[in-house]
């Protein structure tokens, strides 16, 4: 947006000569593309909630289609299965002595936006709940070690089987979502056990 800044610059001490920003503007003008709209290269957020707003669409009382949405939430697991291999978050880039970080969403950031928006439309409808624990399932698999993932996608996981409980009307049909539910938090919880020391 025009008038808002794009970046920030400053020293490591306060008593450190101001750094000169023509040294950082061919840097910038390489990371940063402007243009009329943004787009799913620039903004892997963008992609994603187009792909939420999809699925939330398809749940809504008007269209009531959770097949369509099930679908969506299947094409953002491997958005998120893409995601799951790749450092997320600020970068920190050095220019010389002076350093940029550059502030970006961090993997539980992205998984919680996604989550809960489907979570809230779906949440009585077991296929639409099973498919977000399949995402996160998968999320599981290719996210190992990296305890603040972990402790996003179990923190997600007891979300969905939360509200699946609250608004699933029949008790069978809950089963299959509780079992899928405790199936991606028993690994999580195992390699927690394996890590604290005792």
């Amino acid at each position: 947006m025009k008038g808002v800044s794009l970046a920030r610059i400053w020293t490591e001490r306060p008593d450190d000569p101001q750094p000169d920003p023509a040294v950082f503007a061919h840097a910038l003008d390489d990371a940063v593309g402007i243009a009329f709209e943004r787009t799913r290269q620039q903004d892997p957020a963008m992609g994603i909630r187009q792909l939420v707003d999809v699925a939330c669409k398809a749940l809504s009382p008007a269209v009531n289609d959770p097949y369509t949405a099930v679908q969506a939430v299947d094409h953002m697991a491997v958005i998120f299965g893409a995601m799951a291999r790749h450092r997320l978050g600020a970068q920190v880039v050095w220019v010389g002595d002076n350093v940029i970080v550059v502030p970006s969403r961090r993997f539980g950031e992205y998984l919680g936006t996604m989550c809960g928006l489907v979570r809230r439309y779906g949440a009585g409808e077991p296929t639409v709940m099973l498919a977000l624990i399949r995402l996160l399932d998968t999320c599981v698999v290719l996210g190992r070690k990296d305890w603040p993932r972990l402790t996003a996608i179990a923190d997600q996981a007891r979300l969905v089987l939360d509200d699946a409980r609250r608004e699933t009307r029949q008790p069978d049909d809950l089963v299959a979502v509780r079992h899928a539910a405790e199936a991606v938090l028993r690994p999580i919880e195992g390699l927690r056990a394996e890590a604290e020391p005792g």
